[in-house]
């Protein structure tokens, strides 16, 4: 019998999907995700040494590094084909570590799609582990591990509890959020005034208009008196006169393809998914789903900051666009966009592998979060070939004078050719406005004030924070999810009606750690070591010189932090004038998974939690009374304040429970 070459991906699913695109001809094999990492028990890096990473096996991995090794030793030839990107390039580095005993030929491949073209592609292709990649992972890793595992120590003796962390770049992050917040907070609103006009024609149509300026100055009307006054004199004008009417033709051109960052911004705005939900199901589809006769990987990589497809594809979108909705919607150029800087050249846009996947014609094989995220996908990258939307904008001027020139502004738009919005989602609402000509005469029929006041910031919305970490260079396309994600499971951020909320914790350790660390949770810091860990990726640059510049500052910043430990602590967790009823001791105002509670000072071995004064700022969902801290032997939980009438108890993964 022929030794079959192997195989070795990371995932189970798409060593399935490779196998039966090859049918049977390869041995495939998954290690399930990394095989090694740096230990839990401790720093795992050697500071005398170079920063040296120690990366063991992992707990549990032992029995699937020996069949590794079990299945290397019979074959060939042996392919890595572990994602694309540095943390792939990591865990086939790391798998290459456990099974190069008998120094066979070992390659990599690089899969950007697991179809039949995308698999043999690659296999005709081999390379070496490229050591620069791995290089960029382990001093990401190593800088990750030092904020992570020297700083996070440090909030839990400050705060009394184990789940909190600090990160090099979930911090900066939360301190986005924090600062948006204090803006919002110290934002004093200003009042101002509006006022429109509504005029009729000789036809008797209605135009209504903004009023723009006096004597050709733009207006600003502070209070209700100035607009009263304004409007006394407007109405004694007899006939106001159309005395502009521009027309321009605005051409909107399509959005390029999806990156990761825009791809997990538009599936918040349009689908209302998290970050991390939109990842989870984006390496569903790429890993394979099973069709009626096939299982195929339904879209490329999509972990990747390029705008590029290929010349190949680009070809079929054309021919599709043609066929399926005409000349008069295809664009007269191949339409190519601009990269970014540091781009990872081999990676494409996230787009769909094969354009006769119609997403109706598969709707039935995937799930309905998976059909809306793979539309989303094959939509956004037709529209990509597809001819700009045109509108018709219209401005009409409207004066009138007495002693003083009065002008109001009346705007409109109408879509004249829907061009790529035919079929993507856009929010552009037309805003038709009558048909009416320079020079003729309207009658005033009313005037309306309107009090307004100015609007602080807004807050960020998943979309929009990835979309400020994406503009700033934080983070990259593997991290982004992960970033948010984690600030959801520190409780150091709240969703409501899509908007993100620092909690008191998350201020609370925003306040402490920024101040004592002002290089490292610099924004403008993290940017640069991002675009150094970048250069490492390219052979530029050498990452123990990267991990010491970060090193020397970061450890200095250390020091000084354990300094304080004390005085932070009795500052944060504050000891009040009341004395617990079950041991004697004293009360303290503690943070917990849920925010802040008051309990015995030595919770949790005293169990006592405090009724009072627990209450959140939140509503019972079910009756509308508020919500409390109340305590069981298995610790702190929050429930509504209405019990036993109503038994609402509100679980920690935001599942609600009321059986």
């Amino acid at each position: 019998m022929k030794v079959k070459d192997l195989i070795i991906v990371e995932s189970p699913t798409k060593a399935e999907t490779i196998k039966r695109i090859l049918k049977d001809k390869y041995q495939v094999i998954a290690s399930k995700g990394h095989i090694k990492d740096l230990p839990k028990s401790k720093l795992g890096i050697d500071l005398t040494n170079s920063f040296e990473p120690n990366f063991i096996l992992i707990k549990g991995k032992g029995k699937i590094a020996e069949e590794l090794k079990k299945s290397a030793k019979k074959a060939e030839r042996i392919y890595l084909g572990c994602d694309p990107d540095r943390e792939g390039e990591a865990i086939a580095y790391h798998i290459f570590s456990i099974i190069n005993q008998d120094h066979k030929e070992i390659k990599r491949i690089l899969i950007y799609e697991i179809t039949k073209k995308g698999i043999e592609e690659a296999l005709a292709n081999p390379q070496e582990i490229d050591m620069n990649k791995v290089s960029s992972h382990k001093a990401r890793r190593v800088l990750d591990r030092l904020v992570g595992y020297l700083v996070s120590p440090l909030l839990w003796k400050i705060f009394g509890q184990k789940n909190l962390s600090a990160g090099r770049v979930q911090t900066v992050a939360l301190r986005i959020l924090c600062e948006r917040e204090k803006e919002i907070e110290e934002f004093v609103p200003q009042e101002y005034w509006l006022i429109y006009g509504n005029f009729e024609n000789k036809d008797k149509k209605l135009i209504k208009g903004l009023l723009k300026k006096i004597d050709d100055k733009e207006i600003e009307i502070k209070n209700e008196k100035e607009a009263e006054e304004i409007i006394k004199e407007i109405e004694k004008i007899g006939q106001f006169i159309v005395k502009k009417r521009i027309e321009k033709i605005r051409y909107y051109e399509p959005p390029p393809p999806f990156i990761t960052a825009t791809l997990q911004q538009e599936a918040a705005r349009i689908l209302g998914f998290s970050s991390k939900k939109t990842m989870v199901i984006a390496q569903r589809l790429f890993e394979g789903v099973q069709l009626e006769d096939e299982m195929v990987g339904l879209i490329t990589y999509p972990r990747t900051d390029s705008f590029r497809i290929n010349d190949d594809f680009l070809n079929k979108i054309r021919n599709y666009i043609k066929e399926n909705y005409g000349e008069e919607y295809l664009n007269k150029e191949v339409r190519k966009f601009k990269e970014k800087k540091f781009t990872q050249g081999a990676h494409e846009a996230i787009r769909p592998t094969d354009l006769n996947k119609n997403p109706e014609a598969i709707k039935k094989y995937l799930t309905e979060d998976e059909y809306e995220l793979y539309k989303l996908i094959y939509l956004r990258t037709l529209a990509t070939q597809m001819v700009p939307a045109v509108y018709r904008d219209i401005k009409i001027e409207i004066q009138g004078e007495r002693d003083k020139i009065y002008s109001f502004v009346s705007e409109g738009f109408l879509r004249i050719f829907d061009g790529y919005e035919k079929i993507y989602y856009e929010e552009r609402k037309e805003k038709p406005i009558i048909e009416i000509k320079e020079g003729e005469v309207l009658d005033l029929k009313e005037l309306i004030k309107e009090q307004h006041f100015t609007q602080p910031p807004p807050r960020y919305t998943e979309a929009t924070l990835i979309k400020k970490l994406e503009k700033h260079g934080i983070g990259r396309p593997s991290t982004y999810a992960v970033i948010v994600s984690t600030l959801f499971e520190r409780k150091y951020v709240k969703k409501e009606n899509k908007t993100l909320y620092p909690t008191e914790l998350g201020k609370l350790v925003n306040e402490i750690l920024i101040p004592r660390f002002p290089d490292i949770f610099n924004i403008n810091f993290t940017k640069l070591m991002e675009e150094d860990l970048d250069r490492i990726e390219e052979g530029k640059e050498d990452w123990v010189r990267v991990v010491k510049k970060f090193y020397e500052p970061f450890t200095s910043d250390l020091t000084n932090f354990e300094r304080d430990i004390e005085n932070l602590k009795k500052e944060i967790l504050k000891e009040i004038d009341e004395t617990c009823p079950q041991c004697g001791k004293k009360l303290q105002i503690r943070y917990g998974r849920f925010g802040k509670f008051i309990a015995c000072l030595d919770y949790p071995k005293c169990s006592y939690v405090k009724k009072e004064l627990n209450y959140l700022d939140e509503n019972c969902p079910l009756c509308g009374k508020k919500l409390v801290y109340r305590k069981s032997r298995f610790g702190v939980f929050i429930a509504c304040s209405g019990f036993p009438e109503c038994n609402y108890i509100k679980k920690e993964n935001g599942i609600n429970n009321n059986s």
